[in-house]
């Protein structure tokens, strides 16, 4: 059974979460990577309620982005190097486009369970 409520939301989130974090490494615009934080940070929210088989890992991507981003944020303001930024960012991307990836293998699996029942 499909629960489109808090699904719909978290789902949206993450991937928000990615596309607003890769609009950073492209535009690397401040206005940018705080709206990359925020939604990251709304995102981790978010993946604690939900009720999926890889439910741990999807925490454990929305914490990796998080420790990314929030140095980043730092860094940027505080007037460092653009590089260490854009590289914290970049492993801020990965962790959520694991996030992702890990949705995609959920989807495939609640599929697979749903056929067997």
């Amino acid at each position: 059974m499909i629960q489109w409520g808090g699904k719909v939301w978290s789902d949206l989130f993450i991937i928000l979460a990615l596309t607003s974090n890769i609009g950073f490494l492209v535009s690397n615009d401040p206005y940018q990577l705080v709206i990359a934080l925020g939604v990251n940070l709304i995102a981790t929210v978010l993946k604690f309620n939900i009720k999926k088989f890889l439910a741990a890992e999807l925490l454990a991507t929305a914490f990796i982005s998080d420790l990314h981003l929030i140095p980043a944020a730092v860094l940027y303001f505080s007037g460092s190097t653009s590089s260490l930024v854009t590289g914290l960012a970049v492993g801020a991307a990965v962790a959520n486009l694991l996030s992702v990836i890990l949705i995609v293998i959920d989807i495939i699996m609640s599929y697979v369970h749903s056929e067997e029942a």
